[in-house]
């Protein structure tokens, strides 16, 4: 889930990169980076903690479930980037693919008995419809990718975090 919440942020400081200063952009990338190994090492950090870790009743066919949820998610990927493309509604693409990757999430919840992607889900799809709703009011894109893609990041770290502390 990290790497994922680092491609998010990138999207996130795709948006800063229009609006400041070679210096500054550079700074952000490398807080960015910064933010990004604090992550991954707290997430190694607590990762394996002591004691007895609660018994999880995974489904049966749990790992069928994630490759065709995955499957699914892919194609819906696909397919919204063509759709959007094709009606020159590029801006909304990254809305829509943190909507299909909220979305992925919800049967995912089930099958492998971790209720916090429920929460992931939906933060996911809340941002998605927030950023969508902004551009369609007008708000510049680049505010926008600041906005989906550090949130996004956000999301998937603190479930990152909350799964390797609470299995």
């Amino acid at each position: 889930m990290s790497v994922f919440a680092s491609m998010w942020e990138m999207l996130g400081v795709s948006g800063l990169i229009p609006r400041v200063s070679a210096p500054a952009v550079l700074c952000t990338v490398a807080l960015a980076a910064a933010a990004a190994v604090t992550a991954m090492t707290l997430t190694i950090r607590f990762g394996a903690l002591p004691g007895r870790r609660p018994v999880r009743r995974v489904a049966p066919n749990s790992f069928r479930v994630f490759g065709q949820v995955n499957i699914g998610q892919s194609v819906a990927v696909v397919a919204a980037i063509l759709i959007l493309g094709r009606l020159d509604l590029w801006l909304y693409v990254p809305a829509a693919v943190c909507m299909i990757v909220g979305l992925h999430f919800l049967p995912l919840a089930w099958s492998f008995a971790q209720p916090q992607y429920w929460w992931t889900g939906a933060l996911l799809m809340a941002l998605a419809l927030t950023a969508s709703l902004t551009l369609a009011g007008g708000v510049d894109a680049a505010h926008v990718r600041v906005l989906l893609g550090f949130g996004a990041a956000a999301v998937l770290w603190a479930t990152a975090l909350h799964v390797a502390r609470h299995g």
